[in-house]
């Protein structure tokens, strides 16, 4: 994506500027450092500083890896790309009421004039004018309720919408749909506003919850955890008041999976699978099984091999009891558990747990049926082979494991404390080996992470 230039106006894009500049400045660059740093020219940065031009999510990407904020530019983008919808809004309302008639003799009328200032919006952008996603989506909104588009909600394309996030998630760059989401989060909160029909709002909040646990996901993997809470805050409340209880456990049992792998106290992770335990009474979910995953999880890095297997039964219980439709239907966010997920859950409580040779049999099975373009989930399955051989004391091998198994790949929440868990079972002697020094910086967080009373 191109960077994005004065149509909609450079203010919104100051304080992401001021916040790209203390951070520059903190880690002691000067223009043309961090240009070696993220190949891109010096003067364009200093356009970013400026405030005068918005970087592409690209750059932004870059910008995290290079200076290291802890997902704190990220978010400045998100509220500058907020602040610009917002605008963009006040310009609609601006225009239609210069277009608009003082007195409106009919919905035909109405609808003839909005339809005319959404398009006068349309028009103003230019031919070379390069806007935001979420702007783009704000303006094609309007167009559609101009044309007609006023009582469908849309809830069929939202599910396929929210399909495709959890798609890209698993097989692409950390962070990439983050932007996407929030603008996709803000349009369902307005219609939402609108809403009046209790089955539409009904989907809606449905809808609202599973962008929330994409986003708040995505905003765990690059660091970005306190933003990250308040989304998971989010879709918790928004799948309570859907009234989908399926939902509501999946949720629950989705961010113990976000604090399991960010290494929160255990008994955040407990609260948190016994919550979602609670809210099934015993009907079999995928986010039921998810939260027997997260116990086997929790119990396995605790060194509770017998209580880590009962967890694993219980999922494998709750998996045999699951509708087809859900064990064979992959991306359906809270309501899809497959066999690989099973197999892949197996291989990582056996890594914890069990010897060397039960261990390789079951990552031998997990590896065997797994996707190979869910690439994050392939490169921790990869480590969890490097895990169980340094705990049967093949430390060398294990380690070597680890750091040619995921190259290429940015490292994300799971990744990292599998990492950790490789360490943690050196023997002392091990724990300077150049390569386990190395393997450390994987596990350096990215951000500090701040822990909200709940």
């Amino acid at each position: 994506m191109a960077e994005q230039t004065g149509t909609i106006g450079p203010d919104p894009w100051a304080a992401f500027g001021a916040v790209l500049r203390m951070w520059r400045e903190r880690r002691g660059l000067s223009l043309r450092g961090l240009a070696e740093r993220i190949r891109w020219d010096h003067s364009v940065i200093g356009k970013w500083e400026q405030g005068r031009n918005a970087p592409s999510a690209d750059a932004i990407t870059a910008l995290e890896s290079a200076l290291e904020t802890g997902g704190e530019l990220t978010e400045a983008a998100l509220r500058a790309q907020a602040m610009e919808l917002e605008r963009l809004r006040g310009e609609i309302r601006r225009l239609r009421s210069r277009t608009l008639p003082a007195r409106t003799e009919s919905k035909e009328d109405d609808d003839d004039m909005e339809r005319r200032a959404a398009m006068q919006i349309l028009a103003g952008l230019g031919t070379t004018a390069v806007v935001p996603p979420s702007v783009i989506q704000a303006i094609l909104t309007q167009v559609n309720r101009a044309i007609g588009d006023r009582d469908g909600y849309g809830l069929d394309e939202w599910e396929r919408t929210i399909w495709e996030y959890s798609y890209r998630g698993t097989t692409g760059p950390l962070g990439a749909t983050i932007q996407g989401l929030a603008a996709d989060i803000v349009e369902v909160g307005r219609l939402l506003d609108r809403s009046t029909d209790p089955l539409a709002r009904a989907g809606l909040l449905r809808v609202s919850s599973q962008l929330s646990a994409l986003l708040a996901g995505e905003l765990d993997d690059v660091g970005s955890h306190h933003a990250a809470w308040q989304a998971w805050r989010t879709a918790r409340r928004a799948a309570d008041a859907s009234g989908d209880r399926d939902l509501a456990v999946w949720i629950r049992a989705r961010e113990a999976t976000a604090a399991y792998f960010l290494g929160k106290p255990v008994e955040v992770v407990t609260r948190l699978v016994d919550e979602a335990i609670g809210f099934a009474k015993g009907a079999p979910s995928a986010g039921l099984a998810k939260a027997y995953e997260i116990r086997a999880f929790a119990l396995g890095s605790q060194g509770d091999a017998r209580g880590a297997h009962a967890a694993l039964r219980g999922l494998f219980e709750v998996f045999d009891r699951l509708p087809h439709a859900v064990t064979t239907n992959r991306h359906l966010i809270g309501f899809s558990f497959t066999e690989d997920h099973v197999r892949w859950d197996a291989a990582y409580v056996s890594a914890l747990v069990d010897d060397r040779r039960r261990a390789s049999q079951a990552l031998d099975a997990a590896l065997t049926i797994y996707p190979p373009e869910l690439v994050h989930g392939v490169a921790n399955l990869q480590y969890m082979q490097s895990l169980s051989l340094v705990r049967d004391g093949d430390v060398e091998e294990g380690l070597n494991h680890a750091l040619t198994s995921a190259q290429g790949l940015p490292v994300n929440a799971a990744r990292r404390h599998i990492a950790g868990q490789i360490l943690k079972a050196l023997p002392e002697k091990a724990r300077t080996l150049p390569a386990a020094q190395q393997l450390r910086t994987i596990t350096e967080p990215t951000a500090a992470v701040s822990y909200p009373r709940t």
